[in-house]
Order: structure tokens, then sequence, then C-alpha cells
């Protein structure tokens, strides 16, 4: 199948008919990826090459995934290495970062970086097992999905973000196990459902107003019937934002901090020590003073008080999430009495499209946190699904003994980075990681273990300073040295790594500076 008729056929499940090609919809959709791909110039071709992530310095060196045979650096010789700073100016020669990066077995797949085992996927970033999409950004397990951002296992699902194991949505974030639901947030169990908040399985809701089920047949047909002419007419509606914004100047909305920095769990912090001792071979403790450090990349995410003056969380990395204003955010708990808020429809009416959207305004309260599974020790943490001794993280889910990262997924011993560490263990500062093990500063690698410094690594094993390789064992900048030589410069990487760490509690040097100030 064609990606553009994948996306008519999502169009006809969600609104009963086709309202476009996929390009008519580039704009629209694409405002959902996070963070925006950027097009950079190989610099061995000038051909475009897609880059993911906001981290890349400027100036540097960029090529395509298929041009990686065009690389010519001669072998690099390790005698010639005898201090930390001959070290790094001899690595920092060979860095350059690969866009349009495909892993495993992919079909079909063109604008893509960071793509795993994916068929006919367009126009995304940092996707895996995704069958059928476009403008797509950490999505998985996944298909017949366009325009999300953060979100695993959807089908025929469009415009939404953050939840878990959804079915023909549109416009629905903080969401699980739901299906057929438009304009929907933090809803939980739910089927059948229009701009609705808040629930708990429920169905047949309309601005969380329970109806009999052939009435909600009736007025959720009139009402995919007018979205579907508006998307064909404008090429977009309006968002689950201009729900909370209605009315009102966006420009006059205040919003007041609030501070938030609870203790350390103990059982954090003692995995904390592990991790370092592990990955950097000495233990660093007191982990909030390594705090900012490990922060300094991660998505950022604050406490406002929220609606009712509680403190509550704000996520500023998230499309349409991050533009809800404070005074209609609530907290988990609140989000409960919030849901008995209902709009009232008197027997025989049927309010359009864009009356729903003035009523739902009224009932349409926001709570970014996300709790679902048994958990434990998550502190900090607003979105949690199974997880347990974790600490100032956006989203963990079946995972334990983290802090300070963003997206923690079926993982342990996370430590700072960014979204998304999938399948992997006891790393430092890595990102966008899939099966990656005891590793530090290391970016979009794949079953890669022992790593330090290295960037598009597939099946390596004690590498450092690596980029754009495969397959390689006790490799220094991409040259096999053997296990005696690679040991004698990995411990001068590592006696300077925990000197700077101790001293400073942070580094100059990472994977996006590999040169040493």
């Amino acid at each position: 199948m064609e990606i553009n008729d994948a996306f008519k056929s999502t169009c006809k499940v969600l609104f009963g008919e086709e309202v476009g090609d996929l390009r008519d919809f580039h704009e629209y959709l694409s405002e959902m990826v996070v963070p925006s791909c950027r097009m950079e110039k190989s610099f061995v071709s000038g051909k475009d090459v897609i880059i993911s992530g906001e981290h890349y310095p400027k100036g540097a060196k960029f090529i395509s995934q298929d041009e990686m045979g065009a690389l010519k650096f001669a072998p690099l010789n390790t005698n010639e290495i005898k201090d930390i700073d001959s070290l790094f100016m001899a690595v920092s020669e060979r860095t350059v970062y690969c866009g349009n990066k495909l892993f495993g077995r992919n079909q079909n797949v063109s604008s893509v970086d960071n793509c795993v085992d994916c068929v006919g996927v367009s126009n995304s970033h940092n996707v895996f097992e995704v069958k059928y999409g476009a403008y797509l950004s950490y999505v998985r397990n996944s298909d017949f999905v366009f325009g999300l951002g953060p979100f695993p296992q959807c089908h025929f699902t469009m415009r939404s973000c953050e939840g878990i194991d959804v079915n023909r949505v549109f416009e629905s974030y903080y969401c699980a196990n739901i299906s057929d639901a438009y304009y929907t947030f933090n809803c939980v169990g739910c089927a059948n459902i229009l701009f609705s908040f808040n629930l708990r399985s429920k169905s047949n809701c309309i601005g969380n107003l329970e109806l009999p089920k052939d009435r909600f047949n009736s007025l959720k047909k009139k009402l995919l019937s007018e979205m579907a002419d508006e998307l064909k007419r404008k090429k977009r509606l309006f968002s689950i934002a201009d729900i909370a914004y209605y009315g009102r100047d966006r420009r006059k909305m205040p919003e007041e901090k609030v501070a938030y920095d609870d203790p350390v769990p103990q059982k954090v912090e003692e995995a904390f020590r592990a991790t370092t001792r592990i990955v950097l071979g000495h233990e660093h403790r007191e982990i909030k003073g390594y705090g900012p450090w490990l922060l300094s990349k991660a998505m950022k995410i604050k406490k406002v008080k929220g609606a009712f003056g509680s403190p509550t969380f704000k996520v500023e990395g998230l499309p349409a999430i991050r533009e809800i204003p404070a005074d209609r955010l609530v907290t988990l708990q609140e989000s409960v009495e919030c849901a008995k808020t209902h709009v009232e429809i008197a027997e025989g009416e049927e309010p359009s499209l864009q009356e729903m959207l003035a009523l739902s305004s009224k009932c349409a309260y926001f709570s970014a946190e996300f709790v679902d599974g048994q958990n434990q020790n998550c502190v900090d943490t607003p979105s949690v699904f199974a997880g347990s001794n974790v600490y100032k993280i956006w989203d963990t889910t079946k995972s334990k003994n983290s802090a300070y990262s963003t997206g923690v997924i079926q993982s342990e011993h996370i430590f700072g980075g960014y979204l998304r560490i999938l399948n992997s263990a006891f790393c430092i500062n890595c990102f966008d990681v899939t099966d990656t093990k005891n590793s530090f500063e290391v970016d979009s690698t794949y079953t890669t273990k022992n790593a330090y410094f290295c960037h598009n690594c597939e099946n390596m094993d004690n590498a450092m300073f690596c980029f754009n390789a495969k397959g390689l064992r006790y490799a220094v900048g991409n040259t096999e040295v053997g296990k005696e030589e690679y040991t004698r410069v990995k411990k001068m990487l590592l006696d300077y790594l925990n000197s700077e760490l101790e001293k400073e509690k942070g580094l100059d040097v990472g994977i996006f500076c590999v040169k040493k100030k």
C-alpha cells in the first residue's frame, strides 16, 4: 500500500470519508513532530540530510547514511595518543553526524531518521515498528498513524500525543485504552467519546455528558461530517489547545511558576551510584549535585499554579499540550472531580462543531499527569506506567531505577539524556538509543554496549569515539585496536571524566561537543 492510500483509508475510518491527499496536510500534521526535524546538507555530496533532534551543533559535518562508504579516514594510530588532549584532538577531526538513519529492516520509507523495522513511513523520526504513517516522532508499535507526537500502540490515529493503546482517535492526548475518541484528554478505558476530559470507563459521551447510544451516534455522525467538511476546505481543524483558550486572549494568560524539588528516593541514589561504578568505573554520590548537567538536554518540565491553585505539571516540549494555559491545568486528583462537569444538550438539540468548541471549553480541564499500572517511588515524574524508583523524568514506561531524563521506556538505570531510551540499561546521557547497555554520551545507537562518545553505531561492543560504524570490537575512532590498547585509552578517558565530574558535577564535552575546551 502507498502512504497516500493509507492516509485516505485512515481518514475514511476516522471521518467516514476521504478529505484529500496527504501532501495537502503537510503543515497541519508536521506541527505534531517533536522536536521538528531539520534539514542539513551532506558535506560529501550536498544532498539533503534529515536530522532529528535539536542538539546537533551548528557548523558540524553531516552525511546521509547511504553515503557512509564515502567517508575516508586513515586508521587511527593510538600510539600517538599520549594524553587526554591528544585523544580529543585525534577523534574530533572524525566527528561526522549522520541523518536519514535506518536500523533493522525497513521497506518503502522516505524522509525518515532513526527508523527501526518500519513499513510505509515518511517524514518521521525515531519510529519503531510502525506500518503506514507520516509526520511521526517517537511512535512505536503502531499502524495507520499520521501527525503524532510520542505515542505507542496506536491504530488509525491522527493528531494525538502521549498515552498508550488507542484505536480510531483524533486530537486525543494523555489517553489509554480508548477507541473512537475525538478531542479528548486524560481519558482511560473509554469508547465512543467526543470533546471529553478526565473520564474513566465511560462510553457514548459528548462534552462529558453520557447519552443514550442512538442519540450519541446521531450527534457523532453529524459532528464527524462537519469535521470532514472543514478538513476538506481548510486542511486543518482547531486543536485541543484552542478549546482551552476559547473566547480568551492567549497573550494575556498569567502563569505563576512553582518550585518543585522533592527528595530523591534512596533507591534512585543507590542506582546512580551503581550505574556510575559500572559505566565510569568510579562511584559518584549525591545525584542532586549532578542534576543540572543530566537535565541540560532533557525535555523542559515545570510546575505552575493550576486552575484551583494547586501546583501541577506543565510540559513544555509537547505540541498542543505546551500551549494549554496554567489556569486550565489540574492535578490528577483534581481531574477526578473535573470529570463530573459536563455540557448541557437539550433533547432534540444538535450542536454544530463550532458550538461544541464553545460548549466543551466550560468543562475542559487538563491534567499533564498520567499514572497507570503498578508504580512505586515515582517522584516529580508526571507520566508513569508501571514504573518504580524514578525521579524527575517526563515519561517512564515499564522502567525503573532512573532519573533526570525524558522518556525511559522498558529500561533501567538510565540517567540523563533525551527521548527515547528504549530496551536499554546502565546508560548516562544517552540520546535516542535502542537496545543499548553500559554506555556514556551515546546518540542514535542500536544493539550496542560498552560505548563512549559514539554516534550512529550498530552492533558494537567496547567502542570509543566511533561514528557511523557497525560490528566493531575494541575500537577507537572507528579503528579496532585490540583489547590491551583499548583498555589503555579507556583508562585515560575515564580518569579524565571522573576527575572533571568530581570537581564540576558536569562536563563541557559530550557526544554533541567532541572537543576538549
